[in-house]
């Protein structure tokens, strides 16, 4: 009879487990992400240096900018935003999002930042604000109007102004920028700083959607 229990008990659990398991699939958000690019960046946080302990996907989406911005450049460009949450060596849970970019190669983690909150600290920086005082830009200025931009039309135009308008600087301006960007006094992370720079000199429209979760921009810089 104990035996009987026993067995029944160990069956139930198991059924249980694998009920869990079904159900913590099946919340997984997935939008416009296949299989193959799924596992490629699964791969990229598994075997990286300091891989999670444990790892359980949330959500996985397909950013719009990947169509409007392979189209620009005529290369295969994807951007995916992915949540995830993990299990760090010592045993604390942790839920991350971060966006990682593939292209014809394995896949890149490009921001694994608050976007919003490092582009208005961006702004804010005295150091980045003289970094581009000789420019038409007021960096100062720009803090003043980002918080407004959401839902001022003009803030946000004039915002976006300034994104898309790092692409058009010449070679040498963009360069100079980068190196003064990259070693800029700042109290924000500098890798941080770096990153978005990258991002409005290559890809201005995967910063609109971060900042705006639209891709509209029609200005004069486009």
């Amino acid at each position: 009879m104990l035996r009987k229990w026993l067995t029944l008990l160990i069956t139930a659990w198991l059924l249980l487990g694998c009920n869990d398991k079904a159900a913590n699939h099946a919340n997984v958000t997935v939008e416009g992400v296949d299989a193959n690019e799924q596992n490629a960046i699964k791969s990229v946080i598994l075997n990286g240096k300091n891989p999670p302990k444990e790892y359980r996907e949330l959500v996985w989406k397909k950013l719009k900018c990947s169509d409007a911005i392979s189209q620009r450049i005529g290369k295969r460009a994807v951007f995916i935003a992915h949540r995830f949450q993990e299990k760090q060596i010592y045993g604390g849970e942790v839920t991350r999002e971060a966006i990682f970019f593939i292209g014809n190669d394995k896949p890149s983690k490009i921001i694994d930042f608050d976007v919003k909150t490092a582009f208005s600290a961006f702004l804010a920086t005295p150091s980045i604000q003289e970094i581009f005082a000789p420019s038409i830009w007021d960096l100062k200025r720009l803090h003043e109007l980002f918080p407004t931009s959401a839902n001022d039309a003009l803030a946000k135009e004039t915002i976006k102004d300034f994104i898309y308008s790092i692409k058009r600087f010449a070679k040498e301006d963009q360069s100079y920028l980068d190196q003064a960007i990259s070693t800029a006094n700042t109290p924000m992370s500098i890798a941080n700083n770096t990153a978005l720079f990258i991002v409005m000199r290559l890809f201005p429209e995967l910063l609109e959607e971060l900042l705006f979760d639209e891709i509209t921009y029609k200005g004069k810089y486009y």
